[in-house]
């Protein structure tokens, strides 16, 4: 850090023929943590296992192709082929993309299999800020989602031929390292609050809105240029794409807490008891 290079493993393990890159590794370790999380929750609740195991793998599969399409249509001149659109080992995911595609779909798997949404949708919420920040840790080590310049003495500086960050040699933000500290906090207080909801969608509506503030906040040191920026031609590259969608889940959650959840079930099920149809 600093004056010295970030020590960073794009490749955490070199396979011959197969080099596992630390993004992925990690990921993959924050989703395994999330599942497992998910499922001992919703055990508590009552919600049977094969409901939200259907639900976890038609949102995933779905999250995983929305977060690469936003990337891809975010950065079409970066791609010569199909088969490059389409290898997602070496990062280049958009969380904005997973979430606006894989939670329509477990909703709707949640309604087909009458699974209460909102009772859900707070487990949802101690969980996924957990396995993003792990994930964020990844970003860090491939240099992917990378900061602007600084001269602060915790910068980090890339080197790696392999690092996703281009500007080698010059000193940036760890802007993944703060968005992931964010995130271990937004965890410990979706899940700290949990069993003292006062109506169900309360985790949901803290974790939304918590998560568009902290998104807000670190796109103001992100220098990935390449994701996007909304009405650039009118403000140019101060209103990100992200910082816009997170204005928006701002709004939807303000929504969720004014005219929704309370409406729909005032109090939080009971651990144990049998789920409520939302």
């Amino acid at each position: 850090m600093g004056g010295e290079e970030a020590r960073i493993h794009p490749v955490l393990i070199d396979l011959p023929g197969l080099p596992l890159h630390s993004y992925g590794i990690l990921a993959a370790v924050g989703f395994v943590l999330v599942v497992f999380l998910i499922l001992r929750r919703t055990a508590a609740l009552g919600i049977p296992r094969d409901h939200v195991v259907d639900i976890i793998f038609y949102g995933a599969i779905m999250g995983i192709v929305g977060s690469r399409a936003l990337f891809v249509w975010q950065n079409l001149e970066l791609f010569d082929s199909i088969g490059q659109m389409v290898n997602i080992r070496t990062g280049g995911l958009v969380f904005y993309g997973a979430m606006l595609a894989g939670l329509p779909t477990g909703a709707f798997v949640m309604w087909y299999r009458g699974v209460p949404f909102f009772a859900l949708m707070d487990v949802l919420a101690t969980a996924m800020p957990l396995g993003h920040a792990i994930a964020r840790i990844g970003c860090i080590m491939a240099g992917c989602c990378f900061g602007l310049p600084t001269d602060l003495p915790w910068a980090v500086t890339y080197s790696h031929p392999l690092a996703v960050a281009p500007p080698h040699g010059v000193p940036l933000h760890p802007v993944q390292l703060y968005e992931s500290l964010l995130l271990f906090g937004i965890a410990a207080v979706t899940n700290l609050t949990y069993a003292k909801r006062k109506w169900v969608g309360q985790g949901m509506f803290t974790y939304l809105l918590l998560y568009a503030m902290v998104r807000s906040f670190t796109e103001q040191f992100r220098g990935d240029a390449s994701r996007g920026f909304l009405f650039e031609d009118v403000l140019g590259q101060t209103l990100s794409f992200s910082t816009g969608i997170s204005m928006a889940i701002a709004l939807i959650a303000v929504v969720l807490f004014f005219f929704v959840a309370r409406q729909v079930n005032p109090e939080p099920p009971e651990t144990g008891s049998a789920p409520r149809p939302a």
